[in-house]
């Protein structure tokens, strides 16, 4: 049911202007969810602060600067409220824009941490007080990761634009460039469609062999810096309204050298290999054996020990990544990036996607790009699935 909560009023006491009636059903929906947790757990009120939490809760952003877990603006929910506390500089920003049909109340910055707290402790009103970071955050995450019909439209609608975001970035780049321009060009493809880069790659040429977490460098000036030469991979994270994909592309510029294609070959399968097996009722530590035998079988043993493989995403990067002896379990209806990656001797390569395990447990990709090269990729049962190929300008 659509939960409406009280319109914010105005300072003068009339209703605000431009607020809608009630909370949009998705963030309906996980409110609810949140307070069955808390009333199973006996929690009388709850706050909600970091940024994933916030994100999943409201589906605003609670920070200024992106680097921040947490920022000026928090949630303080209990069984009748729900209260969205900020600051003045923040309040029609939170208010019209960030978390519209949520109460909100704002606080003088003057004075702060103060100011906000001052209005914390009134809704509080001398309760026991849980913060989203103690005892309750494993459930929260829990939550967060178990995706409604609604969070994976949005999936499902971030999927298709940062798929053909990050295609038309590829596509835009050019020999030359160093790694922070074909970085600034990921960024203009992705803001453009209203998704923030929370992660970014670029490596050319050797270096793809050399860093698996390739953070952009700038060039030299005399093509011994970072210039574009003839491979460049862009590995991204992109986030709107809180929901996260995961995915890279390969682009090459002529004729692809023999040991890229080798091992792009071999890191499709993998990777097929991988998305195929992530079947509800599978265990991360099956799934790291899955991939650890997939590299084995085709020759890269080494390669499993080189970088971590993924695992399930949502509202973070990954909420978790498979490792050896890992418990936690496939469910349906949720979704999962899976990132394998082969350094050979003079090129390396990676392929990655993030899909959706869907409530009858088929596997559907959420980031193709369209207008891009595929391959059927096997699996060793003979399965395939569609994988992206190397781009050749």
């Amino acid at each position: 049911q659509h939960q409406g909560l009280p319109r914010p009023r105005a300072p003068d006491g009339r209703s605000a202007p431009c607020e809608m009636s009630g909370i949009a059903p998705q963030y309906a929906e996980h409110l609810a969810a949140l307070r069955k947790l808390m009333k199973d757990e006996g929690v009388e009120v709850l706050i909600v602060s970091k940024a994933p939490a916030f994100f999943w809760l409201t589906g605003g952003r609670c920070y200024v600067p992106t680097i921040e877990e947490a920022g000026p603006a928090k949630v303080v929910v209990d069984q009748e409220k729900a209260v969205v506390v900020t600051t003045a500089i923040e309040e029609h920003k939170m208010k019209n824009q960030e978390c519209p049909g949520w109460e909100v109340r704002a606080a003088p910055w003057a004075g702060l941490p103060g100011t906000m707290d001052a209005i914390v402790a009134e809704l509080v009103a001398g309760r026991p007080v849980e913060e989203d970071t103690g005892r309750l955050a494993g459930a929260i995450d829990e939550l967060m990761v178990d995706l409604t019909d609604a969070d994976i439209e949005a999936y499902r609608a971030l999927g298709k634009d940062i798929g053909d975001a990050l295609a038309e970035a590829a596509k835009s780049v050019s020999v030359g460039d160093t790694e922070y321009k074909v970085a600034g060009l990921t960024h203009l493809a992705y803001n453009k469609r209203g998704i923030d880069l929370v992660m970014i790659a670029v490596a050319h040429d050797e270096r793809i062999a050399w860093d698996r977490h390739p953070l952009a460098r700038l060039g030299s000036g005399d093509g011994a810096g970072s210039e574009l030469k003839k491979v460049c991979m862009i590995a991204t994270c992109g986030r709107r309204k809180g929901l996260v994909c995961s995915l890279s592309r390969v682009v090459c510029f002529g004729e692809v050298p023999e040991e890229l294609r080798k091992i792009h070959d071999v890191c499709m399968e993998v990777d097929a290999e991988l998305n195929l097996a992530t079947t509800p009722g599978k265990t991360a530590s099956e799934l790291y054996s899955v991939v650890a035998k997939a590299y084995a079988d085709r020759g890269f043993p080494e390669q499993i020990e080189q970088h971590h493989q993924g695992g399930l995403i949502g509202y973070k990067c990954r909420h978790w990544i498979a490792q050896p002896g890992g418990t936690q379990v496939v469910k349906a209806g949720r979704a999962y990036a899976w990132n394998p990656t082969i350094a050979g001797k003079t090129i390396g390569t990676k392929s990655e996607d993030t899909i959706l395990v869907t409530r009858d447990g088929a596997i559907e990709n959420l980031t193709p790009s369209s207008d891009w090269p595929y391959v059927e990729a096997k699996a060793a049962d003979g399965k395939t699935m569609k994988r992206p190929d190397i781009l050749v300008k």
